[in-house]
């Protein structure tokens, strides 16, 4: 079961997706996150760690060790049956091709990864319940994730569903035993990328509580965001959608009707179960600035009011505001996730550079949601039929000026949308840095 999903929700998405792709982005399609699972096997929990670049799986640990590190999680497989998986992030495969910064990338592509799976459970027919806010320490022994240079990032517990078949076999191995235990090839390039993060805040390890399910942003009661038909449809076709999902290469130009952009922005209030805060300091903002009905262009707060007089942005500043990426200049519309700088806890933002910071807050929280908000995001579009790209190279003090952000708030996400033009190049792909400006 755990497989098959993290196959259509991940690492395949489902029948009628090009081999070689993956149901989710990444910034330069690095991937930085693995993921481990917990399930009952011959009566008690086992854990076992996944590899999916290699189809991989390894027993670790079975009985009352893991049943212990449960408990001590404050995390619990379902009475009748299903299982507990594990996302992990490996942050040095961002960072040293962005530095810094990819430390919020491989938390937001992990956000897209984990939507994924809560989307993929849902079109089954079993919800998954989006766990945060749980003592981390036992998960990270019990599965010698700082010994390899891996943060435990989330956990979605899953109930029984039906497996579907594999596409490609998986290898079963049992690392229970020291001798069958594999060697950790640990690079000192990581290693020394591990500990520059080692004063970072740690995540809450208070317990959280999975409450109804809701929104993961605070959205205002807009007339387009809430019309009948709106959102991502029903679950049972989402499977669809995530086999239907891309990245737009590169956008061509001509106006994009304004209720196109709306459906696809509509896919925010879909509702997740999740032990996150009800109350969120994230906040959204749309601009519109080449829709085919000139008068629904403009900047349109989807969360909290009150901002700035902003202004639509021309080629050029499009172009500035990308860091460069002319292939994004003739975007139809621009999604920005920002918050306030003091919700902020890893990271500050100055101008178009992240920097490493020490204020209050959870950016592990933040980039959570902006991840999973920037999936149905994806989805959304693909259900609309416009292509969207995300990206991580920004200045963000110009989109603030362009949005009319307030002056203390910090953009962490901008998503695009427009007509897709699939012939273009994503030079993210390319260099270490050609879309940040950097090269």
């Amino acid at each position: 079961m755990v497989l098959s999903l993290l196959d259509e929700g991940v690492l395949l998405g489902g029948d009628g997706r090009p081999r070689g792709t993956r149901a989710v982005p990444s910034a330069g399609a690095v991937y930085p996150y693995e993921f481990a699972a917990i399930v009952m096997e011959g009566g008690h929990p086992s854990a076992f760690r996944i590899d999916g670049d290699r189809r991989h799986c390894t027993r670790l640990a079975s009985g009352a060790r893991v049943a212990t590190c449960l408990t001590s999680s404050g995390l619990s497989l379902p009475p009748d049956g299903g299982a507990v998986v594990i996302t992990l992030i490996r942050p040095w495969l961002s960072m040293r091709k962005y530095g810094d910064r990819g430390y919020l990338y491989a938390q937001l592509d992990a956000g897209h990864a984990v939507g994924n799976l809560l989307f993929a459970s849902a079109g089954r027919g079993a919800p998954g319940v989006l766990r945060s806010r749980f003592p981390r320490s036992p998960l990270t022994e019990l599965l010698k994730a700082s010994e390899n240079f891996r943060e435990v990032h989330s956990a979605v517990v899953l109930g029984p569903m039906a497996a579907r078949p594999f596409e490609a076999a998986w290898t079963m191995h049992d690392g229970t035993g020291q001798a069958h235990r594999e060697a950790a090839w640990k690079s000192w390039l990581e290693r020394a990328c591990w500990e520059s993060l080692g004063a970072r805040p740690a995540r809450p390890e208070e317990l959280g509580t999975a409450g109804m399910p809701s929104p993961l942003v605070d959205l205002l009661p807009h007339d387009r965001l809430h019309r009948d038909g709106a959102g991502l449809g029903e679950s049972g076709t989402w499977p669809g959608l995530l086999a239907a999902r891309s990245s737009s290469k590169a956008f061509a130009g001509g106006p994009v009707p304004a209720d196109d952009i709306w459906q696809a922005v509509s896919a925010l209030t879909t509702s997740v179960v999740t032990d996150l805060p009800g109350n969120s300091s994230l906040a959204a903002t749309l601009v519109i600035r080449s829709a085919a009905e000139t008068e629904q262009n403009g900047v349109y707060p989807l969360t909290r009011e009150g901002r700035r007089a902003g202004r639509l942005p021309s080629g050029d500043e499009m172009a500035k505001a990308c860091m460069q990426q002319q292939t994004l200049v003739e975007a139809a519309a621009v999604v920005l996730m920002h918050a306030p700088r003091a919700a902020l806890e890893d990271f500050s933002v100055d101008g178009p550079e992240v920097q490493v910071g020490t204020e209050a807050g959870s950016l592990g929280e933040l980039a959570l949601r902006c991840g999973a908000l920037g999936q149905m995001l994806y989805l959304g579009a693909t259900r609309a039929g416009i292509g969207v790209t995300g990206i991580g190279g920004f200045d963000a003090a110009m989109w603030r000026s362009l949005a009319g952000l307030p002056e203390n708030d910090e953009v962490l996400y901008v998503l695009l949308l427009g007509r897709p033009d699939d012939s273009g190049i994503k030079l993210d792909r390319l260099g270490a840095a050609i879309a940040q400006n950097e090269q």
